[in-house]
């Protein structure tokens, strides 16, 4: 292992760094087709659909967050254990071993039991609450949609052992790709249905119909890589269930958590504001969510790889990921954000027209609110990733404090009341516990975290935030299509080569300097 110059840490072995990278290749294949797919969709839904019909669309798929959290943590232990198992032991694992097939389908046994508790509790309370909240929309058409919906909810459960076998196994990039190809295919039947006046059915049936192919293609693709699996014919087991079930219960604990925080914005608007306000705060919610996603692709890639260096009792390379996700996950948020923070207003006029711009006391509260979750998010994995899972508590206490100020400050403050609510929650709990904990359990000096971690990154901040405002300035005569696109450029080159000057290792800077080299 060799010593960066800087003396923070070891370099990773390169076999594990090409597999993040191709990790991250395929997630940034995802994140893109993703961040497409949401810009034209919502494009489409604006442009087809009377407001109160668009604001219950969001608001299916705000619920649909719900219906995911019967996952009840397994995908995450599942792919946990399975790196567990190939760390603790050198070289290749067989992965027709029995206990990796019997894991597989013990689990999958979990996801069909949770799929039927799905659809038939989701179909009933869903139901109930989206006819007390979309009196606007037609009820023979809003009980169509939702039927297909909540069955299309369910089925996306019965792919999660193998996205989660995939991923576990190191095939980060194949799970990523698939979910890429058929969010496009989604895309394009949403497209259709919607020009035909499908509506809100023509939606639901297109989301229903991505899951299934999503499906078919995770379970196709795991046997394609480790057919060993397929012929070994794994065997459910309660015992096997029953060891599952403990961790599985406390990341499902700490997801509702995070359900509480980051998915409970647009019914809470339809409860206190009416759907018909939730179009303008989804537009602006959807952009920063996208920017979060793309910035943890890092973390999200070398996820499995922290598992196994951890079992292999490889600490030191446990350190050096999660320093190196916290440098460059932070860096991409805190690049895309501050160009945002100033030309949010006229992104959301090139891409849905003059009147959709929700305000810029709810974009920036927003983005600091996502911005400081990038970072206690990357801390939290990666204490997780080794096995510890301590963030229960906090996760819980801010889900319910999130909820409780959001409802009290939108009956004053509107939309801003939302977003501040959360804020509040996060800065009280979680954007101080998991960073402070994670460093802790690694015995990372926080003296030295500040030093080579955090105040590059507040550097990088600052002067983004200073260069984005000038080029505000500069732009400020030019129709907002060109003068935000000409900006993010301008703004992307800044923020790039300030990161090559203030977070990146020489190390580092060597192979940025390779790539770029290859390139010319």
């Amino acid at each position: 292992m060799m010593k960066d110059d800087a003396g923070r840490g070891a370099v990773p072995p390169s076999t594990t760094a090409t597999r993040i990278v191709h990790g991250i290749l395929g997630g940034t294949g995802q994140t893109v087709v993703t961040i497409m797919a949401s810009i034209i969709q919502l494009r489409l839904i604006i442009a087809f659909l009377p407001t109160d019909a668009a604001g219950t669309w969001f608001l299916f798929l705000s619920i649909g967050a719900y219906f995911a959290y019967f996952d009840l943590g397994i995908s995450p232990t599942l792919s946990r254990e399975i790196s567990f198992i190939t760390g603790r032991q050198p070289g290749s694992v067989p992965l027709n071993d029995r206990t990796i097939p019997d894991l597989i389908a013990t689990c999958q046994r979990m996801f069909q039991t949770a799929a039927v508790v799905v659809f038939f509790l989701g179909l009933v309370l869903g139901w109930l609450f989206l006819n007390a909240v979309a009196p606007g929309v037609d009820r023979n058409v809003l009980g169509g949609a939702w039927l297909i919906f909540t069955i299309g909810a369910s089925l996306n459960l019965l792919g999660g052992a193998a996205f989660a076998a995939l991923y576990g196994t190191g095939n980060v990039a194949t799970e990523r790709i698939i979910r890429a190809s058929t969010q496009f295919l989604g895309l394009a039947l949403s497209a259709l249905l919607l020009a035909f006046g499908a509506g809100i059915i023509g939606l639901a049936v297109a989301w229903a119909a991505q899951n299934i192919i999503a499906r078919i293609a995770g379970w196709r693709m795991l046997y394609r890589y480790h057919p060993e699996l397929k012929t070994a014919q794994g065997r459910a087991s309660a015992a096997l269930a029953r060891s599952i079930a403990a961790p599985s219960l406390k990341w499902a604990a700490m997801g509702v958590g995070a359900i509480l925080i980051l998915q409970t914005d647009n019914p809470i608007i339809a409860a206190t504001l009416g759907v018909g306000s939730i179009p303008p705060y989804e537009a602006v919610a959807k952009i920063i969510a996208a920017l979060m996603t793309f910035s943890l692709l890092i973390v999200t890639s070398s996820t499995p790889f922290i598992s196994k260096a951890y079992a292999a009792r490889e600490i030191n390379t446990v350190s050096v990921l999660l320093l190196r996700n916290v440098r460059f996950g932070m860096a991409v948020m805190i690049v895309l954000a501050s160009y945002l923070a100033l030309f949010g207003d006229r992104v959301i006029e090139a891409w849905l027209g003059p009147g959709n711009f929700v305000g810029f006391p709810v974009l920036w509260t927003l983005l600091v609110m996502l911005t400081l979750e990038v970072h206690h998010v990357i801390h939290a994995t990666a204490t997780m990733a080794a096995g510890h899972l301590v963030f229960l508590r906090p996760a819980i206490f801010a889900g319910i404090l999130k909820v409780v100020l959001s409802i009290l400050l939108a009956r004053t403050l509107g939309l801003w009341g939302i977003a501040l609510g959360t804020l509040i929650a996060q800065l009280a709990t979680n954007n101080w516990y998991a960073p402070y904990t994670a460093l802790r359990f690694f015995n990372l000096p926080l003296r030295r975290y500040a030093g080579n971690v955090a105040a590059p990154l507040v550097l990088l901040l600052l002067a983004l935030l200073a260069a984005n405002a000038g080029l505000r300035q500069l732009t400020d005569g030019l129709p907002p299509f060109p003068g935000a696109v000409l900006a993010f450029l301008a703004s992307s080159a800044a923020g790039l080569a300030m990161t090559y000057w203030l977070l990146m290792l020489q190390d580092e800077r060597r192979v940025f300097e390779r790539a770029i080299a290859f390139w010319r």
